[in-house]
Parts: C-alpha cells; structure tokens; sequence
C-alpha cells in the first residue's frame, strides 16, 4: 500500500471519476455521451451505435498499491444513494492452478464456470440493491445442466426432460394446484377434475414449450437454439441440445465454444434484466450497471481467460450487454503486451485513454482484434515531488460515489409514469367507453336494443316485448309486453323444430306516447296489442304445415305518430337484415304524421293493415295500405241514417278539429256534413283548436263555418242547443272536455260521437267523470257485451282466459273493439301469407308476395272456380271484392253504441254491415 493509501497515486481522482461515469446509465438507451474534461457526461449522446458498449478497464498497477481494486469495491459499496451501484468481486486466488495458457480445456471450463457462479450470485442476490433482483435462468439452466449425469441410463433424453419438467415454472404451477386441491373436501369431485385439468394443459404446454421453437411460449429455451455456439442446428430441439450440456458430453465439446456458452448466457440475463418489457411496468429503470472486479487476474486462475473470452462473445455476438469490468494486475493481460498499437495510458490520462478506445473501437470490432474491449490504464505510486498533490487529491476526492439525482431515471421513464401512464391511458379510454356506452344505452333508450331511439323527449323504434316502449307505462301494459315477448320465445323456437312452415314477423306499429301523459290514455294501444297477441298464440298452436308462425315487433311512432317517418325509413333497414319482416299492422290516428308514415311506408315495399285507421285519403292515395276498418264516408252515411230515426229538429253542428294536420277530423266533417244534408238535414260545421293538437296549421273554415274557442268552448256551444251536436274531433282529449263543458250548462243537444270517441269510452276514468250527459258513439267493433258467438267466441275466450284475465273484470273492459280490431288486422296478413303456400309451398313469403296475396281475399264471383276466400273477421266480415284499387273491406260493419251515466249501454243501437252474427238495420245505408 501506498504511503497515502490505496488510492495514493497521481491520477487518481481522474480514474475514479471515470469509473464512476462509466457506472451511471444514460438517461436514454445505452449510448455512452461524450465526457467533459471532469470526467462527466456531455449533454449530447453519440448516435452511431458501433461505439455502444462498455470497456474492461485493466488496471496496471505496482505491487504497493496492491489495494486499489479493494477502495473501488468500497466506493461501489459505499454509493450514494445506497445499494445504487451492484458489484462482484470473485476471489480468483482460490481458482489458482486451475487454468494455463493456450487454448481451452475442461480444466478452463470449469474455472470459468465457477468464477461466473461466484458472480452470479453476489450480482443477483445483492441485499443492499435497492432495484429489483437481477435473475439469472439462462446460467443457471447451463450451469445446472453442466451439473447432471445421465449417461449409462435408458432414454437419457426422456429422463432429462422429465427432469427440466421438474424444476420448469409450469411445474410448480402444477404442483400449486395439486397441492390446494388437497386442502379440499372429500367431495368437492369438480376441483380434482380441475387439477386434472391444469396439469394435463401444464405438461402439454411444456411439451411444446421444450421443443425451443415457438415463439414467446418456448421462453428461454428458445435462446439456446438461436445462440451462435455449439451449433445448436445439430440437435432440433432443446432437450437433444442440453444433452450434450450434462456431465459426461459436454467434456466432448469444443471447450473455447462451451466457456462462450456460459459466458453469453451469464451476459444474456444482465440484457434481459436491463430491458424494459411493456408487461414490467412495476419495474424500475436501472440507471447503473453492474461491476465485475477482478482482481490479481493471472493466468493460473481463469482471470485472464474469463477477460479474453468476454472480448470474444462481445465481438462474435455484436450485443450490447450492461457490464462494466475492470480487473487489477501488475502485468497487463498477455494479449496486450502483444499488441503495440494500443497506446499505454496512465490514470492522469483515463479520460483521454477512454476517448482513444471509444474511437478505435469501431474498427476493432470489424477486425476482431482481441483487445478491442481492452482499455489498459497504468497506475504508479508517487515520487516524493508528487506527494503534496496526491494529499490535495485525496481531501478533494472524497470517500465514496455521490450520484444524487443521477441515478433516478428521467420523469417520462420513471416506473410511476410507466404504470401511471397505462393506467391513465386505460382509465380515459375506460372513461370514453363507459361514456360512449352510457351515451349509446341512453341514446337506445336505456338498452342495448339498436333500433329503439331517444329523440330527447320519448322513445321511439321497435322491440320484441323485452323493452317497454309505452310511454307512461303501468303493470297492465307491462304484462301484456311479457305476454308478446315469451310468445315470441316460442316461435323462435317452434321456428327452429319445423322450419317448413312459413315464419314472418308482423311490426304493430302505433302512437305508444300518450298524448294526455298518462298510462289510460294508452289503453287502446295497449288492447290492440293485446289483439294482436292472439293473433299470434292462434299460430302457435296452428297444427298445419301451411300455417305461419308469426313473430310480433312492438313499434313506437312517438306521440300522435309525428315520429312515424324515422320509423318507418329505420324499418326499411331492419327488414333488409331480417328477411322475416313482411308487413306492419296497427297504425294508428289518421293524420299528416301518419299519411307521410304510410307512404314512407309504401317507399319501404313494406304493406300495411291499419286496424282502426278511417279517413278516406289514406286507402285512396296509397296503393301498399289496406284497413279493416270503413272509410269515413261509410261512417258518416251511418252517422246520418242512425240521426233520422231520432226524434227531434232535423238540425246537426259538426264540431271538428281545427287542425290542417288532423286529416280525419277534416275529412270527416266534409262526409258527414254531405251525408246529413243528403238526408235533410240543416248541417253546419263549427271548428274549434283542439288541446295540443297534431302539429298542422289551422284549416280553412268552409262552408259558413263558425270558429270557437278549445273543446271546451264547444261544448259550451250546444248550452241553448236542442238539435243534433256529432263531434267530430279527437276522442281524447278533446272530447272529455266538449262533454264536460255540454253537461255544465246543462245542453240539450244529441251528441253523437265518431269512432275516435272509443278511446274516450275505454278509458274508465275519463268516461266516468262525466256521468250527468248521455250520448251515442259509433264503433267499428263491438266489445262482447252481450255473450259472443262464432269467430268471435274463440278470440274473447282466448283473450278474456287464456291470455289476460284481467280483461274480464269491470276494471279492465273498455268496450272499445280495438282488441278485435287488430286480431282482424293481423288475420288478413297472416291468411295472406297462408295463401301462398297453397298452391305452391316453395313461394318465398315476402312484403310483394303478402301483398299480392291480400287482394285476393274476397268472395268469389260467379261462374268461376275460385274457391271463397273472404275472410270472417271478429269485427265483421273481411272481403276485398277482388278488386286490386280496392283496400277497404266490402260492407264492414259500423256500430252506434249508447253510454249513460257514465257506463256503456249493454245494447247496441244501431248496426249495418256484414257480420256472422248482428243482421243490419232497415235504414243502414248502402255500402259506397
């Protein structure tokens, strides 16, 4: 030792600040910077990747300062902050005797082999560390491997891989399950079938992993057939190539190759352990490199060997890996003595002798020179001139490694951004999705159903019955949607036992947001439904081939039908995805909104049966659309026969709806007030603006007309009145409020009420909070007042018994006829679709084929073979005339039905049209 210690000689401070930087890891990737004059990086990295690596800094150095590797392993030791820096520092004099010079022999192997076990351990088991521990499984594979004797034995290649099996992950994962499946009761059967089942996939995962050949699953063992020693192509697979690793083959090999194969596999996991992997985000960047120090390197104890192979894999492998040697000698290695063109430099010079090797590097590597990674640095003690300047050295030098901040890795590397960054990123774009979701349920109505809609104020589109698209909605509605959407189960199933029967899906399409925000104002939407739900339980339990199976989509066209046109165009998509869909059915209050859905409708090639629908324009203009219901011509020369009978001043006021867009109320104030005057009557319309109304401009007062006030108005009107009052305006709410206001004053006028009334009259609670003013009501269906017969007995048992009991009690009748009215309407499409398998069951059933198929419904004509196919309706007799323009039924029957005291008359009061049951009335008119 030196007078001044182990670090007392002139240069000093200069080596150990190059060693220090040569410890510290850029900031990004592994290109060194260059130094400034203190030894410390530059700001600016050297791009060209030829210059990447790290040096084995040969310490040369006289016998008295002896110590020096020993006072860099305690500034290592002693690094701020602690455990920043990992080292190894072998004892090489235990491996004396053990090497000589020349090529390898087992005897070097073996040497290497313990010195990078002695390294391992002390690099990847560091307690004083403060990162994550470095692994070592590709030298630990090789070393164990090196350890094992298999020769002698049957199938050593089975035996071995049995082995490998026993100390591999999937092993242990196995073992694990085993092992918790014990701690299980006796009975608990799943769980061992379980372990049955991990360990089966485990050893098939093994099987394939060992073969070395498939990415990522192989793992480590993919390494060593892919490694530039020992031709691992000889072998095919792993298990044959680690054969030749056991004890007893591998003294067959090269030992130069084998010493390599230890060596790169010990590099190897220092790369994989300096590499960051996107799955590690938890990991630390590290920020130093690991030192190996050799000191009193010689031949005699595989020092030399270990450096001279270090300097072979990195030029045949090319690789960086993050190893800092530096070894202390008297005598620099032998391949530098041989080498004369390496420039000999002394510590006062480390930094320019490692600018020197960082230059000649390139060149080295292209030449193989086997002192490329050499950079020999002399040391020698002080002359007694020197001694002042050593001391000042060294109180200026300090007593160990101050990194600070130098070693945290840079904000944008730092494992808390790696795994706050994913997280961010994975919790923003968790936050679109669920927003996204949220705004698609919501856009959907709260559902994952793509054709409901919300437009901000209802929802709008079809469903099967799983979502509830009344608007209010009580447990009433509910249950007949419950009734829709399990029958529809059953016909997706009977579907799929007899798929020779023809299956169309029927859309109900109606205005299913009440226009008064209550659940009773919906009661004749929801009775159609529950008409049309017969309808389809009559084909479920139809034994015949040619019957179809029918599916029903339930269709919100939003309040007074203003969304029908958006329906209408989504239902043109649907249809194109769902070949099942062959017409709609229902519709509901005739007006603008519902003339312009028709004809979307129509542009769609989707047919439609309207149940309740009246008003003369709409079978008139529209060549796809058919009813069950008369027109309101019909309805009105009814209106008028029924008013002759009467007693009383041949006088009448229509009072009508002054609302361009409400095209039945305008329509029928024309026929009726044509009718009433055919018949003698002195007739006069008086208009009044209707409570909310359809959305249209107000209509041209004709004929003389007068113009009130609201409903209430004129009901008013009828106060100093005794003729005929026939309202021709909305059912509801308008006419509760033309009725209220007439039996205020105590009017004694006739009021007749058209067919829209019915939905007055089905709701009990508006009905009967006007008790004091009877009236009549004409209807195109009359609820089973009386016991029914014929066809209609079969649908109210069904209706009243098997599907919705609660239709019998006073609660629950509204004695409205829509019910049977949609049961018709479903019938003419389903009878339809029955007809064209009749004569061909190949016809596909289409929208054109229903269609066709619709007009032929009529009684057949004289002098022909056509067999009757009129249809007998619960409402009356359904019979097109055969006749392609007409889309009414020939002479449907009209009802004029009576309500006093607030409960509907028992009696019909009068009845014209064709029905199997009621025969027509002397002075019904003729059918138009």
């Amino acid at each position: 030792m030196g007078r001044t210690g182990p670090l007392g000689f002139l240069g000093a401070d200069v080596l150990v600040k190059l060693l220090g930087a040569l410890c510290l890891r850029p900031r990004l990737g592994d290109r060194p910077r260059k130094l400034d004059e203190q030894c410390h990086w530059g700001d600016y990295q050297d791009e060209r990747s030829e210059r990447r690596g790290l040096p084995m800094v040969c310490l040369v150095r006289p016998p008295e300062n002896g110590d020096v590797l020993a006072a860099v392993a305690e500034r290592l030791k002693t690094a701020k902050p602690q455990g920043s820096i990992r080292y190894a520092r072998p004892e090489l004099s235990r491996y004396e005797g053990r090497d000589a010079t020349g090529p390898a022999t087992v005897g070097s192997v073996t040497v290497v082999r313990d010195i990078l076990r002695d390294a391992r351990k002390q690099l990847g088991d560091s307690a004083t560390a403060h990162t994550s521990r470095v692994p070592f499984p590709l030298f630990d594979l090789v070393y164990w491997l090196m350890l094992q004797d298999y020769d002698g034995r049957d199938d050593p290649d089975g035996v071995l891989r049995r082995a490998i099996r026993r100390i591999s992950l999937a092993e242990r994962f196995s073992s694990s399950a085993e092992e918790t499946v014990k701690q299980l009761p006796e009975n608990q059967g799943i769980w061992k079938v379980f372990s049955l089942l991990v360990r089966g996939l485990t050893l098939l995962t093994f099987r394939i992993a060992v073969t070395g050949r498939v990415p990522v699953l192989s793992g480590r063992y993919r390494w060593f057939l892919r490694q530039p020693h020992l031709a691992p192509e000889m072998s095919g697979s792993f298990v044959r190539f680690a054969r030749r690793l056991t004890d007893g083959q591998w003294q067959e090999e090269a030992p130069e190759y084998v010493c390599r194969l230890l060596l790169n596999a010990f590099l190897e996991d220092l790369r994989r352990a300096y590499r960051l992997r996107p799955w590690r985000v938890w990991r630390r960047r590290r920020m130093t490199y690991p030192v190996l120090l050799l000191d009193e390197v010689s031949v005699g104890n595989g020092g030399y060997r270990l450096m001279e192979l270090v300097n072979s894999v990195r030029n045949q492998v090319g690789r960086f890996d993050p190893l800092l040697v530096i070894s202390a000698s008297p005598a620099p290695p032998p391949e530098l003595e041989q080498s004369p063109h390496r420039p000999q430099f002394q510590a006062a010079q480390a930094r320019a002798a490692y600018v020197a090797w960082q230059n000649q590097l390139e060149r080295d590597r292209r030449e193989r020179r086997p002192t490329a990674w050499y950079l020999p640095i002399g040391v020698r003690p002080p002359s007694d001139d020197d001694e002042p300047k050593v001391r000042q050295m060294l109180q200026t030098l300090g007593s160990d490694y101050r990194f600070r901040r130098q070693v945290r890795p840079p904000w944008w590397a730092s494992r808390w951004t790696r795994i706050g960054v994913p997280v961010l990123v994975v919790a923003l774009v968790a936050g679109f999705v669920a927003y996204r979701t949220q705004d698609t349920y919501a856009q959907h109505c709260g559902s994952d159903n793509p054709w409901l809609t919300w437009t901000g104020s209802e929802c709008v589109g079809t469903t099967d019955g799983s979502q509830d698209v009344f608007q209010p909605s009580d447990a009433t509605i509910r249950q007949v949607e419950a009734v829709v959407l399990d029958q529809n189960h059953r016909a997706e199933r009977l579907h799929e036992a007899h798929p020779e029967r023809p299956y169309i899906t029927l859309v109900v399409l109606e205005a299913l947001t009440s226009s008064n925000n209550v659940a009773e104002g919906l009661t004749t939407e929801r009775e159609s439904l529950e008409g049309f739900a017969v309808a389809q339980l009559r084909q479920l339990n139809a034994p015949g081939s040619a019957d179809p199976i029918v599916r029903l989509l339930i269709a919100n066209a939003g309040r007074n039908m203003r969304e029908g046109v958006r329906v209408a165009n989504q239902l043109r998509q649907q249809a194109q995805q769902d070949s099942s869909i062959v017409g709609v059915v229902g519709l509901d209050i005739s007006s603008e909104p519902t003339q312009r859905t028709i004809a979307a409708l129509t542009n769609a090639g989707l047919p439609m049966v309207a149940s309740t629908l009246s008003a003369d324009p709409l079978a008139d203009l529209n060549p796809m659309y058919f009813q069950v219901t008369p027109q309101n011509r019909r309805e009105a020369a009814v209106a008028a026969g029924f008013a002759e009978q009467l007693p009383g001043p041949k006088v009448v006021r229509v009072y009508y709806s002054d609302d361009d867009a409400d095209v039945y109320s305008t329509n029928l104030r024309d026929d009726v007030l044509k009718s009433f005057r055919d018949k003698g009557f002195q007739a006069e319309g008086r208009a009044f603006t209707p409570d909310g109304g359809l959305g249209g401009p107000p209509s041209h007062v004709r004929y003389g007309e007068t113009l009130l006030g609201n409903a209430g108005a004129a009901g008013r009107d009828t106060c100093s009145y005794d003729g005929m009052a026939f309202f021709a305006g909305r059912g509801v709410p308008d006419f509760g409020q033309f009725l209220g206001s007439a039996a205020q004053c105590g009017s004694r006028a006739t009021v007749i009420g058209d067919d829209d009334v019915t939905r007055f009259v089905a709701d009990q609670g508006e009905r009967r909070r006007n008790r004091a003013l009877p009236y009549y009501y004409l209807s195109f269906a009359t609820a089973p007042v009386n016991e029914p017969g014929g066809v209609a007995l079969d649908f109210y048992k069904t209706l009243d018994e098997t599907l919705f009991p609660f239709e019998r009690t006073p609660e629950g009748r509204s004695y409205d006829g829509h019910a049977a009215l949609a049961y018709d309407a479903a019938q003419v499409m389903i009878v339809a679709a029955a007809y064209l398998r009749e004569t061909a069951a190949e016809i596909p059933v289409t929208p054109g084929a229903i269609w066709r198929e619709i007009t032929a419904i009529h009684t057949s004509r004289p002098g022909t073979e056509q067999v009757n196919k009129y249809l007998e309706g619960v409402t009356g007799t359904i019979d097109f005339g055969g006749d392609i323009s007409r889309n009414v039924p020939q002479n449907k029957p009209v009802a004029v039905m009576g309500v006093a005291g607030g409960e509907v008359d028992k009696s019909v009061h009068g009845f014209c049209g064709a029905a199997d049951g009621p025969t027509s009335d002397t002075w019904c008119p003729p059918d138009p």
